[in-house]
């Protein structure tokens, strides 16, 4: 007989859903027992030929809000209903507000930065302060291309160091960046979030707006986007960040004024924290691949509650 084999593994990789693999060793001997003359049912010890199926877990982030915008804390799993493509879909991981999140800070450092750099590494240590001691930080900037200032860490002192060595120079290319910094966040395990400012439309990218927008929708992740200065002026940038930020679970903010900043990034830090993860491993019932899988969740006895998460993911 054939052995089957499941593994189950973390969505955020390429191929979300599962990957099916099977040596053509074992294709070939089920023929020939089909085929031959003697059909006697038989058990065959095989250690040989083996079916191997990979299935990844979707993870879905949860912000719940009263009436009145405040986050609610304290929800258990059997109140969060998940459908996958209009079918229910069991729970298999819960983490709740107090699970250590992990955060890609990603900075514009082109030069239109040059002003508001120190504002905004002004705003990012005040967020360092708002976050749990468990919590970790990676830190990112990016001009032509992504740097990689900090790898993720809960030393406080090294996200700081990183941050005040940064300065402003350079052309932008953010879609270039988001893609680059796909990867990075893909290997974290557990909550993580990508929190991205920017002052300037692209200029530089050599990926399209379309498959760098896709690209991180498929890393499944909430995106929170700051933009300020020239980004405001784009359309068509705009879009995109709101795309982003929508379909992910996140949120967009515009700077407006320069006391903006501090309080934006006191509500992102707020919301962080609020964050509820539901994970499940997705049934396979249709007969054709999708490449998109519409996600809805909802609140039992919600009681007036309002959910923000994000609406679908990529295979």
């Amino acid at each position: 007989m054939i052995r089957l084999s499941c593994s189950f593994k973390s969505e955020g990789g390429d191929d979300i859903m599962g990957q099916h693999r099977c040596h053509k060793s074992g294709l070939l001997w089920i023929l020939l027992l089909l085929f031959s003359s003697d059909l006697r049912a038989q058990v065959v010890e095989n250690t040989g030929p083996m079916l191997s199926v990979s299935v990844r877990m979707v993870e879905v982030y949860v912000a719940v809000l009263d009436k009145h915008g405040r986050h609610v804390p304290g929800l258990t799993p059997d109140r969060f209903e998940i459908t996958e493509d209009g079918r229910t879909q069991q729970i298999r991981l819960f983490e709740c507000h107090s699970s250590a999140l992990t955060t890609a800070l990603v900075i514009d450092t082109t030069a239109s930065m040059f002003r508001e750099l120190p504002r905004v590494k002004n705003a990012v240590i005040n967020l360092l302060g708002m976050m749990k001691p468990e919590d970790r930080l990676g830190l990112f900037t990016f001009t032509t291309h992504l740097n990689v200032r900090q790898p993720f860490t809960q030393d406080r002192n090294r996200i700081i160091d990183a941050l005040l060595r940064t300065h402003a120079a350079g052309s932008t290319a953010l879609f270039d960046s988001l893609t680059q910094l796909s990867p990075e966040v893909s290997k974290v395990s557990g909550k993580k979030v990508i929190l991205l400012f920017t002052d300037g439309d692209d200029n530089s990218s050599v990926i399209t707006r379309e498959a760098a927008i896709r690209n991180v929708k498929k890393i499944g992740v909430p995106v929170y986007a700051v933009a300020q200065g020239e980004a405001l002026a784009s359309r068509p940038l705009m879009h995109s960040l709101r795309e982003i930020c929508q379909v992910t679970g996140g949120l967009v903010f515009e700077v407006r004024r320069p006391d903006d900043l501090t309080r934006i990034f006191q509500e992102i830090g707020r919301d962080l924290q609020n964050l509820y993860l539901v994970g499940y491993y997705p049934s396979s019932e249709d007969s054709e691949p999708r490449e998109w899988h519409s996600i809805s969740l909802r609140l039992t006895q919600d009681q007036g509650l309002k959910i923000r998460a994000k609406e679908g993911y990529w295979q």
